[in-house]
């Protein structure tokens, strides 16, 4: 690290690495993540690092196999960052785990910072929030974008939803690995998880270096973004968009079949007809919708429980 650490902050963050796993998903990273390992070693020297390499074509796995203290997981091919990350969480032993780069992008004090603070607030998650100054104009818009359609379907979930950096309770997330997606929405979607099943949760300010390599998101990732926040509000709480479509249908049928009536005094319009028809059906199946989604969640509960409660006798 280029920074030097005073004596106090150098106790505190070694304390917290004794309670912490960090997952970095790399593929094709030999350029930056020799530097990342030896800046995360010297800040948090007893943290459990686990690279989970995709699939490298270069010598990141050689890179990576120069540190005796950091866990090195291959997949045989390319499955995903997503995929990389679950992989990762689940070899993961600590109370505590976190996402990180292995671009270099990232800085080990925000990782740090935002540890202490799920510790010490007794958070389910600290999700790292970048400045806008940080993010391109292409990469802004497509974020606005999703953001817009979150708040659409009535999510509030902060300025940067799939900032790459954030930290878990162990508990709070293992139960949802079957719910990420293999790709780079998993970042995404873990948010719309902690926020649709009402986690605590927290958004830090973080800073970004430039990144070594070349970014491998893609405008389809955030085509892929926006599918996977219907989908997630599908499973949770599908009402919430049958409503959005139906209700309006509804109100503007009536609305358009009073207007003719009252104003033009004629019989009421086969577009007003339709309308009104249309809500209603949307209505209906947005109900039948919210049944099988309660059953699905109620069988997800069963196997949380199962999984969350040698998760938290763990933590004791």
């Amino acid at each position: 690290m280029t920074n030097q650490l005073d004596s106090s902050t150098a106790v505190s963050w070694k304390a917290l690495s004794k309670e912490l796993s960090i997952v970095i998903p790399a593929f094709n990273e030999e350029n930056g993540v020799g530097s990342m390992l030896e800046e995360l070693e010297q800040a948090l020297p007893d943290a459990e690092i686990i690279i989970v390499d995709d699939g490298s074509s270069d010598g990141t796995c050689e890179k990576v196999s120069q540190f005796r203290s950091v866990t090195l997981i291959r997949h045989l091919f390319n499955r995903g960052y997503g995929a990389a990350l679950k992989t990762g969480m689940r070899a993961s032993s600590r109370p505590y785990i976190a996402w990180f780069d292995a671009d270099g992008e990232m800085r080990v004090e925000d990782l740090a910072a935002m540890t202490e603070r799920l510790i010490v607030s007794s958070l389910a998650a600290v999700i790292g929030s970048r400045s806008r100054r940080a993010v391109t104009h292409v990469r802004t818009v497509g974020k606005a974008v999703l953001r817009m359609t979150a708040r659409m379907l009535g999510l509030r979930m902060g300025h940067d939803l799939n900032c790459g950096l954030r930290v878990f309770r162990r508990a709070a997330i293992l139960p949802y690995l079957a719910i990420l997606p293999d790709g780079y929405s998993a970042s995404t979607t873990s948010t719309m998880i902690m926020a649709e099943r009402g986690y605590t949760v927290e958004f830090h300010s973080v800073s970004m270096k430039p990144r070594i390599g070349q970014s491998k998101v893609r405008l389809v990732h955030g085509f892929n973004a926006l599918i996977i926040i219907l989908r997630t509000v599908m499973l949770f709480s599908p009402l919430r968009i049958f409503m959005g479509l139906g209700l309006p249908l509804l109100a503007g049928g009536f609305l358009y079949a009073a207007i003719i009536l009252i104003l033009v005094n004629k019989g009421v319009p086969a577009l007003a007809v339709i309308s009104v028809l249309a809500g209603l059906l949307l209505l209906c199946v947005g109900l039948l919708a919210d049944q099988i989604s309660q059953m699905r969640l109620s069988q997800l509960r069963r196997d949380i429980d199962v999984i969350a409660s040698p998760l938290a006798e763990k933590e004791t």
